[in-house]
């Protein structure tokens, strides 16, 4: 109820909501600034329909009239069979759908650039291996993106309507990427942030998110902004609430440099995991914005094309979109990285989910650095404890006895951080995941029941299948598959400033391969059981080939055709 919160300060610019029943404070967000790039990243879900070209129409961008009847009808084909339309308010024709390739020269080539974009060749490679210029290679990367968000679209928007999703377990992780400078005047790389959702299931990436705006011009929104007194008022309550600017980048920057500085205890290096358990909550608080992401990192700046956007209004819009897409799922558990913006846009989008205990949502931190001998001492030991039990307590199954240590571990959990979340430490680690611990983030145990450790059947059942898995995997094919998302390297000549000679210098170029990449590892890309994630959720029949994508057209619309004239009746 808006009566349960107050406005209070938490420093200059940055008002806060208070709960009055737990006493509480919580970051404001801008709800105009979620909802701008919700509307973005779900732009590639509306489908395809004629609409008249012309910007001075009343019926410009619109498919129907208030009275509901279309803004077009068909009108014949044009002499290569594209499909035409004429527009029922200013009577313009025009031309829709069609050949995807249509005014394309070299289309021979499209196939190829494809496949070569998907699999670790790098651009100029490609223009030497094809015989093409570098404008050429540009286009069709703009043609396969747009082919893509299509193709992607078209299938998954039948999602919404699904009654056959089931209980949905999802995995949901960021990716940090670089975008080399391009300026000598100034050779701080861009850092950029990629979030994912997997489901564990299939291995489907339901969406994959940037924390970057091509589509916006940095000059025109500072004008823009200036105009608007963004500069003076808190974020939250700004018109461009969604971007960063660039003098909120270097504050911020300067923050972030005195924030990392948080002193370490010495019993918190005794367990790695542990340690880096309470030193994300530690970073997380000296945040200025607990919720707004990790921020910019030291030696990055803003990109020199387009704009960054702020990391958590991207989570919030990222959580959304998949709660929309999944909005018929009978149950849905969500296993994130620790990530309190990422708790947030999960407590925001699945609120009615949770209270009905239809949603549940765990961190999940896991020991990555870990060598190779230590994950195989690690993995070798649980399994030796695990076979121990089994020999200890025969009449017990294999997955009784899985079922048992888990309880006995979350029974036994451990408090971490200010919150005092509790984390139970996974008993079955393997290779890609060596040391995990689970926190589970919806309790709304009663405080007896947790004072006797009392957890129900099935959150014991969760937290036995919480992974980060499915998402990660995906992350490293993003790095093997895209020569621009490949790790940069420290250069002893510029002052060990990363650089990687295969990174992109137009982040625009990387947002775009990122999303046709998405598509590729969804529908091309073949897994040990034969099946593409497409085919594990039901959104593809078999293994989609390239030329499908390449190919694809929207749906011909069913709009009213041109009536006949009415005929007067003849004079008697």
């Amino acid at each position: 109820m808006p009566g349960d919160y107050v406005v209070v300060a938490s420093g200059k610019g940055l008002p806060m909501l208070r709960c009055e029943l737990c006493r509480e404070s919580i970051p404001m967000q801008s709800n105009l600034a979620i909802a701008e790039e919700l509307m973005r990243i779900s732009a590639y879900l509306e489908p395809q329909l004629p609409t008249c070209p012309s910007v001075a129409c009343p019926a410009h961008g619109k498919t129907e009239f208030e009275n509901g009847l279309p803004t077009a009808v068909r009108f014949g084909s044009t002499s290569a069979g594209t499909p035409r339309y004429r527009c029922q308010a200013c009577r313009r024709t025009y031309s829709f759908g069609g050949k995807s390739t249509t005014g394309q020269d070299k289309t021979h080539v499209n196939r190829d650039v494809f496949m070569h974009l998907m699999n670790s060749m790098p651009i100029r490679r490609i223009i030497k291996v094809l015989g093409i210029s570098p404008s050429l290679l540009y286009q069709r990367i703009d043609f396969l993106h747009a082919q893509c968000q299509g193709f992607s679209g078209e299938r998954e928007r039948t999602l919404i309507d699904r009654k056959d999703l089931g209980d949905r377990y999802l995995t949901v992780d960021r990716q940090k990427l670089l975008v080399n400078w391009s300026s000598k005047q100034d050779r701080r790389n861009t850092l950029l942030l990629y979030l994912a959702t997997a489901d564990l299931a299939t291995g489907y990436v339901l969406a994959g998110n940037l924390n970057y705006d091509g589509s916006l011009d940095a000059d025109d929104v500072e004008r823009d902004a200036a105009k608007f007194g963004d500069l003076t008022l808190p974020i939250a309550f700004r018109r461009y609430a969604r971007v960063w600017l660039p003098q909120d980048y270097e504050a911020a920057l300067r923050r972030r440099t005195k924030a990392m500085e948080v002193p370490v205890s010495y019993s918190m290096l005794l367990d790695a995991l542990q340690a880096s358990i309470e030193v994300a909550y530690a970073h997380a608080l000296a945040r200025e914005d607990i919720e707004a992401g990790d921020g910019p990192s030291s030696g990055a700046r803003t990109p020199p094309k387009g704009m960054q956007l702020h990391e958590g209004i991207v989570m919030s819009a990222h959580v959304q979109l998949v709660a929309r897409l999944l909005q018929r799922a009978d149950n849905i558990q969500i296993f994130s990285d620790q990530e309190s913006g990422i708790r947030a846009s999960i407590m925001a989008a699945h609120c009615a989910r949770i209270k009905k205990g239809k949603a549940e949502a765990y961190y999940v931190s896991i020991m990555k650095e870990a060598t190779v001998d230590a994950k195989r001492v690690a993995v070798t030991a649980a399994k030796r404890q695990f076979k121990a039990i089994c020999t200890a307590n025969p009449e017990l199954s294999e997955g009784e006895v899985q079922f048992l240590m888990m309880l006995n571990s979350i029974q036994a959990a451990r408090e971490a951080g200010v919150f005092r979340d509790r984390w139970a430490v996974h008993p079955f680690p393997d290779m890609r995941e060596p040391a995990k611990k689970v926190c589970w983030l919806t309790d709304q145990r009663a405080i007896e029941e947790v004072q006797k450790v009392e957890v129900p059947d099935d959150i014991v059942r969760y937290h036995l299948k919480a992974t980060l898995a499915p998402v990660d995997r995906y992350f490293m094919q993003v790095r093997r598959g895209i020569t621009l998302a490949e790790r940069g390297i420290p250069s002893a000549s510029t002052d060990s400033r990363l650089w990687f000679g295969k990174n992109a210098y137009n982040p625009q170029v990387l947002a775009q391969l990122l999303e046709v990449f998405r598509t590729y590892f969804n529908y091309c890309e073949v897994g040990e059981d034969g099946s593409t994630p497409a085919m594990r959720l039901g959104l593809a029949k078999g293994p989609v080939s390239p030329e499908d994508i390449i190919y694809w057209t929207p749906k011909e619309p069913v709009p009213l055709r041109r009536r006949e004239p009415k005929k007067e009746p003849l004079a008697a």
